[in-house]
């Protein structure tokens, strides 16, 4: 019987891509330039791929991720930097957490049906927390873990063991809901977990989940059979 039904959070409740392009362009219309916007965001968008690098070689502090990307795409622009877009940036990326349409209306649709739990990979915790609460979801759910401040993340087994354990429950007693094969799919499948699949870059997929939807409400959908 299914008791629990664990989401992650970037990607399958929130679209983070886009909260945080609409993040960047706010930040550079706030440098006063009028022209190259899509040159910012393509600067920001590569020193955040070359950060997550540095951080699995272990050569940046993780916490230091919005300054790194910032900074440096300020740098290589030859804009005026000044530590206060930072700020200016978390601010707005906060404002810009929004749901996926439909997502509330799911998991309020859930309340009755089970536990509720997010396992969610972060380099600042305080911040992903923050971020969930100013998505509107904080409440729904009975359980939250946010790698940064636990010993064990995703895809790691332990991760969602831990989560399991947290809710009284055998990890074959819970779904998890992912859209990432490599950190969600693979990790909850070595956990002994139920897997959902949501498949919204249409790649193929080596992690190959127990059941794959493509939108919140083939997932409202498929929930409803499964728990039934």
């Amino acid at each position: 019987m299914i008791k629990a039904l664990i989401f992650d959070f970037d990607g399958t409740l929130v679209d983070f891509v886009e909260s945080d392009i609409a993040s960047l362009k706010y930040i550079y219309r706030l440098t006063g330039m009028n022209h190259g916007e899509d040159v910012f965001i393509e600067r920001a968008i590569s020193n955040i791929i070359h950060f997550h690098e540095l951080v699995d070689k272990g050569e940046v502090d993780p916490k230091t991720m919005h300054r790194y990307r910032l900074f440096n795409t300020f740098n290589e622009l030859g804009l005026q930097w000044d530590e206060f877009y930072v700020d200016r940036y978390k601010a707005k990326l906060l404002h810009e957490t929004k749901p996926y349409p439909g997502a509330d209306n799911l998991l309020r649709s859930l309340l009755t049906k089970g536990k509720l739990g997010i396992i969610t990979n972060a380099y600042d915790p305080e911040m992903q927390l923050k971020r969930i609460e100013a998505s509107g979801l904080f409440d729904f759910f009975d359980e939250i873990l946010i790698a940064g401040e636990e010993v064990y993340s995703k895809p790691d087994p332990q991760a969602f063991h831990l989560v399991s354990k947290r809710l009284d429950l055998e990890p074959a007693e819970c779904i998890f809901i992912g859209d990432s094969p490599e950190f969600d799919i693979q990790g909850a499948n070595s956990a002994g977990m139920i897997t959902i699949l949501i498949h919204r870059s249409g790649k193929q997929v080596r992690h190959k989940p127990d059941y794959q939807v493509y939108s919140i409400e083939e997932l409202g959908i498929l929930l409803g059979k499964l728990i039934a």
